[in-house]
């Protein structure tokens, strides 16, 4: 029969057990709109409708040894294409083999268009395998002049609904281009400028109007008919909007235009029963708590974000109870559990963020095990790796945080290879390598390790553009000022640290609302504070420090609780401001400093545990509070902040961590205790450490310097 007088755009073919995703793709190519500058024109395979339908899908299955039924033979007579879903339960479904052995008496070889669902192609070629074949075996071979399976081999190409393949929406689209004989590269891309523009509909109107639509079902059976169509569109571009176009937008770095559209997401499926719900429509509500939860950690509101991820975190935890074996359920569920335990690290609650890590590495070893060739899953592993050994890091276990890093960094330098994109991934892994190595005090890996990241960010494709790469190139110029602050390079640091600035100004520029690029430009502020005041330049010190404590007051009047902030970037910023004022024979932030602290314990008496970063700038603030007071002529107070901030600081030099030992023998000179200072300064002297702090200690040794130091107003670091 001509293309032109058939009956039906396609004949699906498919085993019974397959019927959901046979369905579902019926309904997907029913009521999928071919791009109007397309409708029209004629192709090869004749002229471009608006949509393909309809469909057949016989919902009958024969007896083995059984005659196509005549319904299905005309069926099939009248069909374009036939399009065979592939699966090991269809590779040994005679019915499915018939078909296709009739539709190629039909109409011939090439019409036939092959959609995999389940198992592997070709896998009865392997032995031991041969359970997971999946195609037919009337796909795999052309037919002889009688009419059997058994002619030339073949080989199909075919589209792939897996996740791990070409997923559900380009699969469909796939099987579009080859029924209208355009170029799927063509038609994908038509496809998404198409979504985006329907985006802002979606996030005013769509939905509501699926509401409408609702209620309109029970007056007609047109009138359900349509809405189911409507519906299928929706989740279409729900789908579309939580998936492709996020991916997009991230990187460029606008996540805040998908504000709304979580939200929007979220209420349509309120208005749906939960109990109805497929497992696909759950999690795709899933995935639209973890964007609302993603836009609530950016804006820095992380009591509403971790609400969000845990809500996620329930609702993928019901899909796995249903499915435990089920990879996908495994995937999902493992991205939940990752997102409350980076709440809770982000809030300080460091024992909750290790069991959600451990518990997300635990579930992406289950999915290698599943399938050890997935590369996606070989990939978590390592994923989850990194997020254990940065709690590690903070939580000053740094040779164990070094072995997760190691790990990870191994698997994603194998994967990379066929995987380009994965060298995002590695590079912040070399990133927090070099975190790892610092804290033991190897600078010099440290820096080699922060220069390969680099250099990893800059070997991307469009590396101007990706406002992700530009963050990690941000990263890592704050990470090597630091670095060649504590080796003593004040010019480098300098540098390294304007850099810092400077990308970050562009970052915040091009997404004002990211509360954690914000935290990010005043964190480079304080760095860039520091080295400016060690090379004498204390005005320019000051304007970056007094933005950095503007930021920081901004930022913990969102949230308090984010610990970065309210225990990092402020302490950091309040004990720059003191160094200036005491090398400027000004008022101090005293009083700033005491809230500071208060804050700090309430924090701790929460249950909330300091990573090294943070407790070394809390010890550090103590001493220039003792300072501040000192130069009041309050010494017996200023002796008491000494006191605590060596008691602080012991912990973190015990662990090996320089600054803090250098910070312990500062207090310990502030107190009289010189020749327990000079012993500490002995120690640190063998190190490569060479940071302001250490350079005044030894200067003020020099000078013979005892219980009066704070009497005197030697240069501040």
């Amino acid at each position: 029969m001509g293309g032109d007088a058939a009956k039906y755009w396609a004949f699906i073919s498919y085993s019974h057990r397959d019927t959901r995703a046979a369905v579902a793709l019926q309904r997907a190519l029913e009521t999928y709109q071919l791009p109007r500058r397309l409708i029209g024109t004629r192709t090869a395979a004749g002229e471009i409708p608006a949509f393909l339908k309809p469909v057949f899908r016989d919902r009958d299955e024969m007896e083995a040894g059984a005659d196509l039924k005549a319904t299905v033979r005309e069926a099939l007579q009248q069909s374009r294409y036939l399009i065979v879903l592939c699966s090991p339960a269809a590779a040994r479904s005679p019915w499915v083999n018939r078909e296709i052995i009739e539709f190629k008496k039909l109409h011939g070889e090439q019409h036939v268009l092959a959609c995999i669902a389940a198992g592997e192609p070709f896998a009865s070629h392997e032995p031991g395998r041969e359970a997971e074949e999946c195609f037919p075996q009337a796909l795999r071979f052309a037919l002889t002049p009688e009419g059997l399976p058994q002619g030339e081999p073949l080989e199909p190409i075919a589209a792939d609904l897996r996740p791990q393949g070409d997923g559900k929406r380009r699969a469909m689209l796939k099987l579009v281009a080859g029924m209208v004989g355009v170029g799927v590269d063509e038609l994908v891309h038509r496809d998404a400028q198409r979504r985006a523009r329907r985006m802002a509909v979606l996030a005013t109107a769509s939905l509501a109007g699926m509401a409408v639509m609702a209620v309109l079902t029970v007056m007609a059976v047109q009138s359900r008919i349509e809405a189911q169509s409507q519906r299928a569109q929706a989740e279409d571009l729900i789908e579309f909007m939580l998936g492709d176009l996020r991916r997009k937008l991230d990187a460029v770095g606008r996540l805040d235009v998908l504000d709304s559209v979580g939200a929007k997401a979220l209420a349509y499926y309120a208005k749906q029963e939960a109990e109805r719900l497929d497992a696909d429509a759950l999690g795709r509500r899933a995935r639209a708590m973890h964007l609302i939860g993603e836009m609530g950690e950016q804006r820095g509101h992380l009591v509403e974000a971790l609400a969000a991820f845990q809500s996620a975190a329930d609702t993928t935890a019901q899909l796995l109870a249903r499915a435990p074996y089920d990879g996908k359920r495994i995937f999902d569920h493992a991205q939940s559990v990752y997102w409350v335990g980076y709440i809770a690290w982000k809030r300080g609650q460091a024992q909750a963020a290790e069991e959600a890590f451990r518990q997300y590495l635990d579930l992406t070893q289950q999915l290698v095990l599943i399938d050890p060739d997935n590369a996606d899953w070989k990939a978590e592993v390592a994923f989850a790796r990194n997020n254990l050994g940065t709690l590690l890091l903070g939580t000053s276990r740094p040779v164990d945080a070094l072995r997760e890093y190691a790990a990870a960094g191994e698997r994603l330098s194998e994967l990379s290879t066929k995987r380009p994109e994965l060298a995002f991934e590695l590079a912040h892994t070399y990133g927090w390598i070099a975190k790892a190595r610092e804290a033991l005090g190897n600078y010099d890996a440290a820096i080699a390790a922060q220069q390969t990241k680099i250099d990893l960010f800059r070997r991307m494709p469009d590396a101007e553009k990706n406002k992700q790469v530009q963050r990690g190139l941000q990263n890592g110029a704050v990470e090597l000022a630091l670095l060649e602050l504590a080796r003593g390079n004040l010019t480098a640091a300098h540098q390294y640290a304007q850099d810092a600035v400077k990308r970050a100004d562009v970052l915040v520029a091009a997404d004002p609302e990211n509360r954690f690029w914000q935290a990010q430009l005043h964190v480079a502020d304080c760095v860039l504070g520091e080295s400016e005041a060690v090379l004498g330049n204390r005005g320019e010190a000051r304007q970056h420090v007094q933005r950095a404590l503007d930021g920081a007051a901004k930022l913990i009047a969102i949230d308090a609780s984010i610990a970065n902030v309210q225990i990092k970037l402020k302490g950091c910023a309040l004990k720059l401001e003191a160094q200036l004022a005491l090398a400027e024979k000004r008022d101090g932030p005293t009083a700033e400093i005491e809230a500071y602290l208060v804050s700090v314990e309430d924090f701790i008496t929460q249950g909330k545990v300091l990573d090294y970063e943070q407790g070394v700038i809390v010890a550090h603030a103590e001493l220039m509070l003792g300072d501040l007071l000192a130069a009041d002529q309050r010494r017996e107070t200023a002796a008491k902040h000494w006191r605590a901030a060596a008691e602080r600081a012991q912990q973190y030099a015990a662990q090996g961590n320089l600054l803090a030992r250098t910070l312990l023998a500062h207090a310990r000179l502030r107190l009289g205790s010189v020749e327990q200072a000079k012993e500490l300064a002995m120690r640190i002297e063998s190190t490569g450490f060479r940071h302001p702090a250490y350079a005044d200690l030894v200067r003020q040794l020099s000078n013979g310097a005892g219980p009066s130091i704070a009497q005197r107003t030697a240069r501040r670091y």
